[in-house]
């Protein structure tokens, strides 16, 4: 068996919004044949892919035996072979931008501070305004859950877009990547990643448990909008529900106080889109995923 089993797990660590629930069963495959038997073993169940848990929000305390969790993080290899970097979908970008770093590779510094395995990251091509990780991949291995078959696609052009992916909305597991290798000075990358990290920590709220932006950047008139913006100007910065609140530093974050519910923080989106919708004439979009 490549995979293994835990019952009647807590699913606050595997949550960054640390909201309080629990899972009947999760698994954690060894590889990329462990993931294709747990999807057989267990066709009954509701299967729900997470990583670091980043860019979600759980929606029920309990999941109870009509769901199976799937969590990537024992597939976390990476390694250089014939001038390519290989790395398994389980791998922290975090990971993913120092292994580069220590091997003179440059390119992935704007990675290091985004929360999120390489597989999720690749479903919504995740990034930032320096640039996204799909520009850097050659091929993606993936398990198709429909065909039961593990496949590799050479990428191409049209497979990434602005947060989104050939790969997104589809009965696919993300298992792996080929990535570029541009190699350059190890302390230049290295002063790189820790300047983007300290900008990132002086406008992000790091005080609070958060699952990241809440709503993806809006385009009005060919132009990108800066969703804090909106919200900042139908005054809600600061604004809670019990332990769910709007972040006073960075308006485009809902943080956790402590004892925050799904609740509590559904309710928040709601007034954030009603608000900015009404006063803004602006339609937001969710950039999290409710489980």
């Amino acid at each position: 068996m490549n995979y293994a089993i835990i019952n009647d797990e807590s699913l606050k660590k595997y949550n960054t919004l640390k909201l309080a629930s629990k899972a009947e069963l999760i698994a954690f495959p060894f590889n990329s044949q462990g993931v294709k038997e747990v999807f057989n073993n267990f066709k009954d169940r509701k299967k729900i892919i997470i990583g670091k848990g980043s860019n979600i929000l759980l929606s029920k305390e309990y999941y109870n035996e009509d769901y199976l969790f799937i969590n990537l993080k024992l597939m976390d290899d990476i390694f250089i072979e014939d001038e390519l970097l290989y790395a398994e979908a389980g791998l922290s970008l975090s990971e993913l931008a120092w292994f580069s770093i220590k091997n003179n590779i440059k390119g992935y510094e704007f990675l290091e501070d985004i929360p999120g395995t390489i597989g999720g990251a690749v479903i919504m091509n995740a990034g930032t305004h320096r640039g996204n990780i799909g520009q850097f991949i050659n091929n993606i291995k993936y398990y198709d859950i429909s065909k039961d078959e593990i496949i590799e696609k050479r990428v191409k052009n049209g497979d990434f877009n602005r947060r989104t992916s050939f790969w997104d909305k589809k009965d696919v597991v993300i298992l792996g990547c080929e990535f570029k290798i541009i190699y350059g000075d190890y302390l230049e990358s290295l002063n790189e990643l820790l300047s983007l990290k300290k900008e990132r920590f002086k406008k992000q709220p790091r005080n609070y448990p958060n699952a990241g932006s809440v709503f993806k950047r809006p385009i009005k008139d060919g132009k990108v909008l800066r969703v804090w913006k909106y919200i900042d100007k139908v005054g809600l910065r600061g604004y809670s529900e019990n332990d769910a609140m709007i972040s006073s530093k960075h308006t485009g974050f809902i943080v956790n106080k402590g004892s925050a519910k799904y609740e509590d923080i559904n309710k928040l989106i709601k007034i954030i889109k009603e608000k900015v919708s009404k006063e803004c004439d602006l339609e937001l979009e969710l950039e999290w995923k409710i489980i």
